[in-house]
């Protein structure tokens, strides 16, 4: 409810002093399926974690499979995009991916000015 009530003010202020805005909502439902494994690699070398253990989540991410079958045939589908539902790691992963997203936005140029402070994030 917080996020709402501060959105509310930004508006109001923005329209009393007559500034551009422009609001963004991030929808989360599903966001494990939509995250790229380069995405998630390149997340988890900005921000420091060690080229063994990118390599093995490289090799791990990079080699899914899965297989239905149709009129008793199995047919092989490689996955290219996503984190693993249910692996205790997938998680970190996401957040990683979205915390580097996030980075890369610049938001020091961004926001609405407050008496000492400045607003452009709410999360």
């Amino acid at each position: 409810m917080n996020n709402i009530q501060t959105a509310s003010r930004v508006i109001e202020v923005c329209r009393e002093y007559r500034l551009p805005l422009v609001l963004s909502f991030v929808d989360y439902e599903k966001a494990f399926d939509s995250v790229e494994t380069n995405a998630i690699l390149s997340a988890l070398v900005d921000q420091g974690v060690d080229a063994s253990y990118v390599r093995t989540l490289a090799d791990c991410y990079r080699q899914c499979s899965t297989t239905v079958q149709l009129f008793q045939r199995p047919i092989t589908i490689p996955i290219a995009k996503g984190v693993r539902q249910g692996d205790t790691i997938s998680p970190k992963l996401f957040t990683a991916a979205l915390q580097w997203a996030m980075k890369s936005l610049n938001w020091d140029e961004r926001g609405i000015k407050l008496r000492y402070s400045s607003v452009s994030q709410v999360q």
